[in-house]
């Protein structure tokens, strides 16, 4: 698995990702309490903090990113009141997945369906399949789905996320969310700043 480095991110964006992955956010699958220690941090974040004080050169995806940090830290509403705005497939793919979060299925698979075939599916299907295969027993159930995708078939992902499974199951499921988010954020950060 390629290596995501949030060090070429900007000092917001780092501290927040380092905060979250520190506490291993998301730690559910569904939307968990959100964190007041970050308010703050959130509220306060800029294009410029997030970058490194580059010029946007993709707006939707700026706001994406800022759409992304909020969904990091279980923030439902700020995160939808964004990414519901922006119509870009990344746009429609962080809504998919806080609609996942949020546990409305339907509403997650129409927001799928408008994303289309997103660049970072071939990564993610492939990172997805080393993780199933590093996970013993809960991996192997899920590989099994996996290895059979020619593409990545984010439907099944809100399937699985909406069935409940048992706990090294849902740890595994946890890892594909997590760094399905840790993809998309970069997808999204390269095209706003690079």
């Amino acid at each position: 698995m390629r290596e995501i480095k949030p060090d070429a991110y900007g000092p917001a964006a780092r501290e927040l990702i380092s905060k979250a992955f520190s506490e291993q956010r998301p730690s559910t699958l569904l939307f968990g309490s959100p964190s007041p220690e970050a308010l703050p941090a959130l509220r306060g974040m800029t294009d410029q903090t997030i970058s490194n004080n580059r010029r946007v050169r993709m707006p939707f995806d700026a706001q994406a990113l800022h759409a992304a940090l909020w969904l990091l830290f279980d923030y439902m509403k700020e995160s939808h009141d964004i990414s519901q705005n922006i119509a870009t497939p990344s746009g429609s793919y962080w809504h998919a997945i806080l609609h996942r979060r949020e546990g409305d299925a339907g509403n997650a698979k129409y927001w799928v369906a408008r994303v289309g075939d997103h660049p970072i599916f071939p990564e993610m299907l492939a990172d997805a399949q080393d993780i199933a295969a590093g996970a013993g027993a809960a991996g192997r159930m899920l590989a099994g789905d996996l290895q059979n995708m020619t593409t990545w078939n984010e439907g099944w992902l809100v399937d699985r996320c909406a069935t409940p499974a048992d706990p090294a199951t849902t740890k595994v499921l946890l890892q594909l969310q997590q760094r399905q988010w840790q993809l998309l954020f970069d997808y999204n950060y390269k095209k706003a700043f690079a």
